[in-house]
């Protein structure tokens, strides 16, 4: 069966690409370090943002390595069914436009930019070796798995900070993911190439898009290994983060459709290589600014009010967690006694109740009452982020995008407590 054979060629490629590629291991290993700078600069804006335990470096690379690899896994097989082909220096120009973009914005160092960069340049330039086709697939699978990563994984690896929003104090939510692609393509043979290529395969099936070597009466392709990169940048103020990460997969899905239909037109009519290019750039950063738009323009969710205290997050595993309360639920009595603050919070769970009752307000605007008993510890704190007061708070401000993010947050009485 073709699959079972693409299959098992891909897990060929990607493990020798991982011990004997001399270029692919040296690149590889630099991605990562560009994403491990990335990633600190990133804790270091959120570090006391929200009083949130922020991912440790070291298990946020693990993660990202494995989904990326994950994905670059299944990306590799689609392409190859497809019988899409590249040349090798296709994905060494997107390394260094990448390179270029991720010194002055990382939300920038993503297939869909540099490839639809290439792509235009190639339009308008006739660069040799480079099919438009094939890098328009290319961006339009890679942007499907990313969509899927997204939605799959919505609200797990967002991070609540605070931002300044109408005269304000609002809380938000920080999504940002950058994932190393060690993505395995197929080369057409030439002599030259075939000397070098340990791992081919023989394509006997049907495919969409035709290998070039198939209209020379050549069915032989080797199999290569190239880093490239997926990133995903979101902020969230006017819905949970785990739905607006499913809205965002979901658009981003869109758009990949259009552009690999956009591709599949590119095979027979050259205007639609140009459209193609252009859309990969316009439709990627229309997604970005609409997302923006709604986010600046719609009713912030997480803000204080003026009867009880509204969550801003959820600490995982925590006594909150076990009992059912959500972000943006707003806590109005504990165990019969009405609460206004962190300290009032505080003062109701003092003597550590075995048993907790906690009246709150849903986002639907419904009374509820969570319950929890926990013997013999008792419940001395929930283990969640509260939207605090403006009068509660002083800060700093720092900036993410076009949001100020306020930074330091000191809240009154708080003492060395991360989370109530």
């Amino acid at each position: 069966m073709p699959v079972m054979n693409v299959f098992s060629a891909v897990a060929r490629e990607f493990l020798a690409a991982f011990i004997f590629n001399y270029r692919f291991i040296p690149v590889f290993v630099i991605v990562v370090l560009f994403i491990k700078i990335h990633h600190e600069k990133y804790v270091a804006l959120l570090t006391n943002a929200a009083d949130k335990p922020v991912k440790k470096i070291w298990e946020s690379l693990q993660e990202v390595i494995f989904y990326g690899a994950v994905t670059a896994f299944a990306a590799g097989v689609v392409l190859i069914l497809l019988g899409v082909t590249f040349k090798p220096i296709v994905f060494d120009y997107m390394i260094v436009i990448m390179s270029v973009f991720f010194l002055f914005n990382t939300r920038y160092m993503c297939i869909a930019y540099a490839g639809g960069i290439l792509a235009l340049v190639t339009v308008i330039f006739k660069i040799p070796d480079i099919n438009i086709t094939s890098l328009l697939v290319l961006i339009s699978v890679l942007q499907a798995f990313e969509s899927i990563l997204i939605y799959v994984g919505a609200g797990k690896s967002c991070e609540p900070v605070y931002i300044r929003h109408d005269e304000g104090i609002a809380g938000a939510f920080i999504t940002k993911k950058i994932w190393p692609i060690p993505i395995i393509f197929a080369v057409f043979l030439t002599q030259e190439i075939r000397e070098i290529m340990s791992n081919t395969i023989t394509v006997n099936w049907w495919t969409l898009f035709k290998p070039e070597t198939l209209y020379a009466g050549t069915i032989a392709l080797g199999l290569d290994c190239s880093v490239s990169v997926l990133s995903y940048d979101d902020m969230t103020i006017t819905m949970p983060p785990e739905k607006k990460n499913r809205v965002s997969a979901i658009m981003l899905m869109v758009y990949s459709g259009l552009l690999f239909i956009i591709a599949v037109l590119s095979r027979n009519m050259a205007i639609f290589k140009l459209l193609g290019a252009i859309f990969a750039l316009v439709g990627h950063e229309a997604i970005y600014f609409y997302n923006r738009h709604v986010e600046r323009h719609k009713e912030a969710l997480f803000v204080p009010v003026q009867r009880g205290v509204r969550v801003l997050d959820v600490l995982p595993e925590s006594n909150a967690c076990k009992m059912g309360m959500k972000r943006g639920d707003i806590i109005l009595s504990i165990n019969n006694m009405d609460v206004q603050t962190e300290e009032g919070i505080a003062e109701a769970l003092r003597k550590a109740p075995n048993y907790v009752w906690v009246k709150i307000l849903n986002a639907n605007g419904q009374e509820k009452v969570y319950e929890y008993k926990r013997f013999p510890e008792g419940v001395d704190k929930l283990g969640i982020i509260i939207v605090p007061r403006e009068n509660e708070v002083t800060y700093n401000v720092r900036y993410y995008g076009r949001f100020n993010i306020l930074k330091n947050l000191v809240k009154r009485f708080r003492g060395d407590r991360k989370s109530i």
